[in-house]
C-alpha cells in the first residue's frame, strides 16, 4: 500500500509541474507573437500546449483558455477596470474562465487572492488558465479524482495592435473560439 500510495503522489506531483511548465510556456508564446496576433498563431501556440500534455492527454481531460487584458481606457474613474479584449481555448473539459469572458469589463485585477495581475495603459497582458480533470493511476479506492487549475499571465512584448486578426481568413470552426470544444 505505501507503495502505491508513493508512486501515486510521485505520478500527481509530475502532472503538477507538467501543467505548471505548461502555462507558463503558454502564455510565454502568447506574449512574444511580434507585430500582431493572428489566428493562426493562436493555433500555433495550442498547438505547442497540445504537444507538450500529450503524455498527460491535457486537451482530452482539460481546457487551455487563452486571453488578452488590457486597461479600460473608456472609463477614466476607476484605475483598476480592464477588459478581456479576445479570448482563444482549447480541449475538451467543458468550463469558462473564472475572471470573465471575451468583452467583458473587469473591475477588479485578473487573478485569486493576493496575486492579481492588472494590466496598465499601453502594457497588455497574456492570462492563460489550464483546468485538467486528474484520474488517480491507482484508482479511486484510494485516491480521489480531482480537478487541478494553473494559470500564468506574461506581459505582452512589441506588439502594438492587440486586437486578433484573421489575416488567413480561418473559418468559424478552425478558429479557438471558446465555445468550440475541441482536443485538436
Amino acid at each position: 500500500v505505501l507503495f502505491l500510495g508513493g508512486g501515486e503522489l510521485a505520478n500527481m506531483a509530475i502532472v503538477h509541474t507538467r501543467l505548471s511548465q505548461l502555462a507558463h510556456m503558454t502564455a510565454d508564446n502568447a506574449a512574444r507573437v511580434r507585430n500582431r496576433i493572428d489566428e493562426v498563431d493562436i493555433n500555433e501556440i495550442f498547438i505547442g500546449t497540445r504537444l507538450g500534455g500529450s503524455s498527460i492527454n491535457l486537451m482530452q481531460n482539460g481546457r487551455v483558455i487563452l486571453s488578452e487584458v488590457e486597461d479600460n481606457d473608456a472609463t477614466t474613474n476607476n484605475t483598476t477596470d480592464q477588459k478581456i479584449i479576445w479570448q482563444r481555448c482549447k480541449g475538451l473539459k467543458q468550463v469558462t474562465s473564472s475572471y470573465g469572458t471575451e468583452g467583458q469589463v473587469l473591475t477588479e485585477a485578473i487573478g485569486s487572492g493576493t496575486r492579481r495581475i492588472q494590466a496598465k495603459p499601453g502594457d497588455p497582458v497574456v492570462f492563460v488558465e489550464i483546468q485538467y480533470d486528474y484520474t488517480p493511476v491507482i484508482g479511486k479506492y484510494f485516491f480521489a479524482a480531482r480537478t487541478i487549475s494553473y494559470s500564468s499571465a506574461y506581459l505582452v512584448r512589441d506588439r502594438p495592435d492587440g486586437t486578433i486578426q484573421n489575416g488567413s481568413n480561418l473559418s468559424g470552426n478552425q478558429k479557438a473560439t471558446c465555445g468550440t470544444y475541441s482536443a485538436t
